[in-house]
């Protein structure tokens, strides 16, 4: 279900916010106050902007990434992060995917006797 806060707003107008936090125009609490929304609701704005800068700039055919310009540390710990999330989640799927190898059970090696 969709609240109001995510009705109200536009996409051309959560671009602008986003980018207006990550070029350090406005800062974040400043701009959410402004427009009248929890920094939650800024933050899963930004995560859904990374998300679909990461899909829309992935190479195609390859998940090789070439260092690009200098970005702003904010940006690049978003980033990292989002990478880093996918990156787990692929994990997570890979795991619950594979099937368990199947392990012999071996008997207990024998105890050797002492001599005394």
């Amino acid at each position: 279900m969709k609240t109001q806060t995510q009705d109200r707003y536009g996409a051309v107008e959560k671009c602008r916010a986003v980018l207006a936090v990550w070029t350090e125009r406005k800062q974040a609490a400043n701009l959410c106050r402004e427009l009248g929304v929890s920094a939650s609701v800024m933050w899963q704005w930004q995560d859904r902007a990374l998300t679909g800068m990461l899909e829309a700039l992935e190479p195609r055919g390859t998940r090789e990434a070439t260092e690009g310009p200098a970005l702003p540390t904010q940006i690049r710990r978003l980033l990292d992060r989002k990478v880093r999330a996918q990156d787990l989640q692929s994990i997570g799927r890979t795991v619950l995917t594979r099937r368990p190898e199947r392990t012999k059970t071996l008997p207990p090696e024998p105890v050797p006797a002492t001599g005394r």
